[in-house]
């Protein structure tokens, strides 16, 4: 996708002042063009294709963070040393990259917006599909703006839809953001259906991501016994699937637990040549020795900080010696151990550890990122098809839990804790002081996911944390990423985080 900064890109789509009272208009062009519903229904194929870049937004925007900062995975290379010694350059390009897209995608939400309140008013589509677009526009956005502020704290609100917008955009701080992030989900809950009918709508935005992304707002904003209402709600719709291994499998895709899972149903060709929906995550973890790039490997103190009853080891870091735990992969059919390491079936052997052609890896990976390739292709493959969960009930639980423990609710949060500890094989805990095993349950539980960075700042506990758990001190202010360099340029009104 083309690069344009956020300072250009509020001038895409065509909108024109009325001298009248200042309201922005769709212009004559844009009008022409909005003719059927097949028209918004493809406005808002492009807001979602936001996630489907895997590699800018998902992979090196949300995944790099949650995991790199939480100190689990590491990454090859020098930008892995500034994310473990949390000192990322503001001149970094991925976290440019990423607040780009991120607004491209927030523009495309508003100019959508505009779109179908035009489109209901001329009556080219109904009140029903008005409703549910509008609904999934709110949800995009909030999304976006949620992870912009967990990422950065203090950002801009490109929040008009109606009004003439600026080119330079003051920054809002981060509670500002959460709320707005809150007004726009209780909008997409109040609009969404809870399920779509149509298989071809899966992976749309529903009722309950809406909710589940509105509780955890609300836990920003530490508005607890909000985000107790909007968390309890999921539980009539969403179930913790009874074994672990399966959340992320390839064959249990959409399933019960997932709330908001990234659709990457590409075509065929998942070699170099793919399209944008087949994802890059799996060739980011894949060894070098099974052909894949190798960039994001697990810290080997993954490997040793959970129970050894823990179902949640063996599916979240493999290491030397070991098989893959889901029964689809195969470690001996990729053609490369075939070639080089007589088609042994596990991740290299102790005494001989897979730690990369370079020999820097740490010889540990993580086993949510590496799911089956698509049965039609080879199994050399290191593209996927395989969909990547961003929100799922699990999380919910634990954020339900925190929340309820934050209110003086200390049973209540114990009985959550356990449920998910239980479905583990961990004993339930009897400890009554719960903050603790919770934070540690947040680490089992949502290690190489898309989110444990987030709640552990998010919770305030996330310094101690790190300092008790990896013995590294955060420097002040960097358990926030730096303003991008190239955006302070381009926006005079923008400031810098303290410490960078």
């Amino acid at each position: 996708m083309k690069i344009i900064y956020i300072s250009i890109l509020f001038l895409l789509f065509s909108l024109t002042s009325c001298k009248d009272n200042s309201k922005i208009q769709l212009d004559d062009a844009s009008k022409k063009e909005l003719l059927t519903e097949t028209d918004a229904l493809t406005l808002m194929s492009e807001v979602y294709d936001t996630y489907q870049n895997s590699e800018k937004y998902l992979i090196k925007g949300i995944f790099y963070p949650a995991n790199l900062l939480s100190q689990n995975l590491k990454l090859w290379g020098d930008e892995g040393k500034q994310y473990a010694a949390f000192n990322v350059s503001p001149a970094n390009a991925n976290i440019n990259n990423f607040w780009v897209q991120s607004y491209e995608g927030i523009i495309k939400t508003n100019k959508t917006i505009l779109s179908l309140d035009y489109m209901f008013e001329e009556k080219i589509i109904s009140e029903e599909t008005y409703k549910r677009l509008k609904g999934e526009c709110h949800f995009n956005r909030g999304v976006f703006y949620f992870y912009l502020a967990s990422n950065f704290g203090n950002v801009p609100l490109v929040q008009e839809i109606d009004e003439t917008v600026e080119l330079s955009v003051a920054i809002s701080t981060q509670d500002e953001v959460f709320s707005w992030v809150v007004q726009d989900l209780i909008l997409a809950s109040e609009q969404l259906p809870v399920t779509f009918e149509s298989k071809s709508d899966t992976g749309r935005a529903t009722k309950g991501a809406a909710l589940a992304y509105l509780g955890e707002a609300y836990m920003w904003l530490k508005q607890y016994d909000k985000a107790i209402i909007a968390f309890s709600q999921l539980e009539k719709n969403y179930e913790l699937m009874p074994d672990y291994i399966d959340i992320h499998a390839f064959k249990h895709q959409n399933n019960k637990e997932s709330i908001f899972e990234i659709q990457f149903n590409g075509n065929d060709n998942l070699g170099w040549g793919r399209d944008n929906y087949s994802t890059f995550i799996q060739s980011f973890s894949l060894p070098n020795e099974l052909g894949g790039a190798g960039l994001v490997y697990a810290n080997p103190v993954l490997a040793t900080i959970f129970n050894p009853t823990d179902t949640r080891k063996v599916a979240t870091v493999i290491g030397p010696g070991e098989s893959h735990p889901d029964s689809t992969i195969n470690i001996s059919s990729y053609n490369s151990v075939q070639e080089q390491f007589d088609g042994i079936n596990t991740l290299g052997t102790k005494d001989k550890p897979w730690l990369g052609d370079d020999g820097e890896r740490s010889g540990y990976y993580a086993i949510k990122n590496w799911r089956a390739p698509d049965p039609s292709t080879s199994a050399s493959t290191v593209f996927s098809k395989a969909n990547v969960i961003l929100m799922r009930y699990g999380q919910v639980l634990l954020g339900l839990a925190e929340a309820k423990l934050n209110t003086g609710d200390i049973e209540g949060a114990a009985e959550l804790i356990n449920k998910i500890r239980i479905r583990a094989k961990v004993e339930p805990t009897t400890s009554k002081d719960l903050l603790p095993v919770l934070l540690n349950e947040y680490h089992f539980e949502l290690s190489s996911e898309y989110s444990l960075w987030y709640v552990l700042r998010r919770s305030n506990q996330h310094l101690n944390f790190i300092k008790t758990n990896y013995n590294i001190e955060i420097p002040s202010g960097h358990d926030l990423l730096p303003i991008p360099e190239q955006q302070l340029k381009l926006n005079k009104a923008l400031k810098q985080n303290n410490g960078y």
